[in-house]
């Protein structure tokens, strides 16, 4: 066991760990393929999919979750046993880890995800995707697996299956996330992209590589370039030669990450519930949890993995300030004078004073 103080807490632990899905283009252009070049082999990439009549996508983060403890129906609208059966294999291991539960549906029955492959009315969709988080529940269409075959690998089947079912709950590209901070060689990446298969123009580039999303509208924690929503980086895009692999299996941040998202009715929703605060000078394991300044962090082997807010018992938290002169509905809440209100047909209801 390793004695960690104060100081080095804070400096192994970054924010970031963002929620969104596989995303394409206004225009239908933009293809997941093969990235092939002399010295490298980039896999199959995903592209982030966004329901664009839906609002901006700065606001698709938080609000697109399901409800922790919800069954989520899932049907295949084509592809033989084999492939269904290889996607259902790898797709269940996110309920070992979130409080959720997926539901397999027939072909004919109604469901929130929607799953085809690259077949039938299908074919010309070469690319895997899919819609983030509830945003599925809107397409008839809403993942897509474009190379997954009978001749396809259970490492890639685990890679692709795991990640696209990642942004049906609502995670983002890992190195999209706020605190990401990749080093990137821009010039070197837009010319990589810009050749085939993907013929990707810059301003394609910079939406599924280069932006990062907004910390304020996002769920996140400590950047993990092991997370399996990461892009494979080979050191030749960085200009600091720092490479991320082709991760094909969920990282242990992925696992307590999702935890955190959809936490397990055990906890009451509270992740900090009987976690113990940090002590200076306790020597801690590898996957003890510890509580600081209002946030969880848990152990790892080279350092700690912020987990996230713990909740508050103040009322108040997250209520913005009353406004004069604003509309406000039935059921909006503001804070006045230290107190708590809320929106009535007839008025304000004052539900108390805040803190806790």
């Amino acid at each position: 066991m390793k004695k960690v103080n104060v100081a080095k807490l804070f400096v192994a632990i970054s924010a970031s760990f963002l929620l969104s899905n596989c995303e394409k283009e206004a225009v239908d252009d933009v293809v997941a393929t093969d990235q092939l070049a002399a010295s490298k082999s980039i896999p199959h990439v995903c592209i982030a999919k966004w329901d664009m009549h839906n609002g901006a996508k700065a606001a698709s983060i938080k609000v697109k979750q399901w409800e922790p403890g919800q069954t989520i129906r899932v049907k295949f609208l084509n592809g033989n046993n084999f492939v269904q059966s290889k996607v259902r294999q790898f797709a269940v291991e996110w309920e070992n880890y979130a409080n959720l539960k997926f539901e397999w549906v027939s072909s004919g029955s109604s469901a929130n995800i929607k799953i085809a492959f690259r077949e039938g009315q299908y074919a010309n969709e070469t690319g895997s995707w899919s819609y983030l988080g509830t945003d599925s529940n809107s397409f008839a269409h809403s993942m897509h697996f474009g190379w997954f075959d009978n001749n396809t690998t259970d490492e890639e089947f685990r890679r692709t299956t795991i990640h696209e079912f990642g942004h049906a709950l609502g995670l983002i590209h890992e190195h999209q996330n706020p605190v990401a901070g990749i080093n990137w060689d821009t010039e070197a990446v837009y010319a990589y992209y810009a050749g085939p298969p993907n013929n990707w123009t810059r301003a394609q580039v910079d939406n599924n590589l280069f932006r990062r999303y907004e910390a304020n509208i996002s769920n996140y924690s400590q950047y993990d370039p092991l997370s399996i929503m990461h892009y494979p980086i080979p050191a030749e895009h960085t200009l600091d030669r720092v490479a991320v692999g082709r991760n094909t299996r969920l990282s242990d941040t992925d696992k307590s990450f999702i935890g955190t998202i959809y936490p397990f009715s055990g906890t009451g929703g509270d992740i900090c519930a009987g976690v113990d605060e940090y002590v200076s000078g306790r020597s801690y394991a590898v996957g003890d949890k510890v509580t600081y300044q209002g946030t969880l962090y848990q152990r790892t082997a080279s350092g700690w993995n912020n987990l996230g807010p713990c909740p508050s018992n103040d009322p108040c938290a997250g209520i913005a300030a009353y406004v004069s002169g604003r509309s406000y509905a039935v059921g909006d809440k503001v804070t006045y004078q230290g107190s708590l209100y809320e929106r009535t047909a007839s008025g304000w209801t004052n539900l108390g004073p805040c803190g806790g």
